[in-house]
């Protein structure tokens, strides 16, 4: 049942089919996650009182925000409720209801929905157009368009042919999960490279990402870190092998030059571009730096505060841009207080875990690249971490007696740095 209900919660968090576009899964979700904990006993009345003072916290923020720093139609404070009850709930009761399970059934579930990623993968390499009939033929609902097309566990992008892009909506989201499995794995497992590890790094690999590689770099410093490998060592042998690789591979450093230049010019021209993509009932794609630019230009200042969850109809000609920022797409959310507050918890999970404040950094800097490349921090996943820190704990007696042994032994290393 635990693993039946992580694989639902996954799926969601994913954001590439029906289950994210229908107001009916989230219910249902909610509604099993109810039945599971209740029925199996694993809620509480402290659990509920935790979500009441989280929401009590949330509620005088988003009412401060909206009443007495950014003012704008009761709709929109109404929608930032929406978001406590919609999304933030659904997370506070997987993390509830699974408390000390939650990061084990997390790691099986990416793990064995990206080992289902690989042979279809080669299956899209191979026959790309017949995978896109076939997803097609299934006749799920918000679940294919022109050149998409999702199948609950594999999604077929035929602008991302040549790309790994899983059970998420494109590459870099899946990238993004297959990091945070890696990511999880590590750091409660003793940080042990096990076949789970390996097959998760294959499955990185044919992604082809700018941001999973970059985030995938700092699990493999993160991995040496937490094994005592000294810093030194690390800038001597390992630091000039990335660089050399980093100017190598045509989709890394090249990418991000070109990326930043046709940033700067579609920002020169925006107006004219977005009624060109308007004009032809389509969103006008902004890439990373240019979402960036866009918000600033929107909204200043705001974005200590946010805006709102619906922050893009603040603006009309928001409507009609895609951004690919999650960072500052959050911003625009909940601000950069919402920013710090989440990643703020976020640490407190990882440095439950290791022990380490410099391991703990590390993690939080993985999902930063992440959210850079892509809007991250609204998926069920990340919002998790608001609550994650209260009830996972290592897995087992010995594996923490095991990690502290080898973290002292690791720290007095590092000090010797």
């Amino acid at each position: 049942m635990y693993y039946f209900v992580t694989l639902l919660f996954v799926i969601l968090s994913a954001k590439a089919s029906f289950f994210d576009l229908t107001n009916a899964c989230w219910i249902a979700i909610d509604v099993i996650l109810l039945w599971v904990g209740f029925s199996k006993a694993r809620l509480t009345k402290g659990d509920f009182e935790l979500f009441g003072k989280f929401s009590l916290i949330y509620l005088v923020f988003c009412t401060l925000r909206s009443f007495f720093f950014v003012h704008l139609p009761i709709t929109f404070y109404i929608n930032d409720v929406v978001f406590l009850f919609k999304y933030i709930f659904t997370s506070f009761l997987f993390c509830a209801v699974l408390k000390d399970k939650a990061i084990h059934y997390l790691i099986k579930v990416i793990f064995q929905l990206a080992i289902i990623s690989l042979p279809l993968y080669c299956l899209q390499l191979v026959a790309g157009d017949a995978l896109y009939a076939f997803g097609k033929s299934l006749n799920l609902p918000h679940s294919h368009y022109n050149g998409y097309v999702n199948m609950l566990i594999f999604t077929y992008v035929k602008v991302h042919h040549i790309r790994n892009s899983g059970f998420a909506w494109e590459p870099g989201a899946f990238g993004f999960f297959l990091n945070m499995g890696l990511l999880l794995q590590l750091v409660t497992n003793d940080f042990k490279f096990d076949k789970r590890s390996k097959w998760i790094i294959l499955a990185i690999i044919t992604t082809l990402s700018t941001t999973t590689y970059l985030a995938f770099s700092l699990v493999i410093l993160l991995y040496l870190r937490g094994r005592g490998v000294k810093f030194i060592t690390l800038l001597i042998f390992i630091a000039p092998a990335l660089c050399v690789l980093a100017g190598m591979v045509p989709f890394m450093l090249d990418k991000i030059v070109t990326t930043y230049n046709q940033d700067l010019d579609d920002m020169k021209n925006i107006q004219t571009l977005s009624d060109w993509y308007i004009q032809h009932g389509q969103t006008m794609p902004l890439n990373r730096f240019a979402s960036i630019l866009c918000l600033l230009q929107f909204f200043g200042d705001n974005l200590i505060w946010g805006v709102s969850n619906i922050y893009n109809e603040a603006v009309p000609l928001l409507k009609h841009l895609n951004l690919s920022n999650g960072i500052f797409a959050f911003m625009a959310q909940f601000g950069g207080i919402g920013l710090i507050f989440l990643l703020f918890r976020g640490f407190k999970f990882f440095k439950n875990h290791t022990g380490s404040i410099e391991l703990s950094i590390y993690s939080i800097l993985i999902i930063l690249i992440c959210g850079f490349g892509e809007c991250i921090f609204v998926t069920s996943l990340i919002l998790c971490f608001l609550f994650l820190y209260h009830y996972s704990i290592p897995l087992t007696e010995n594996a923490t007696l095991s990690f502290s042994a080898n973290y002292l032994k690791n720290k007095k290393m590092m000090l010797t740095d």
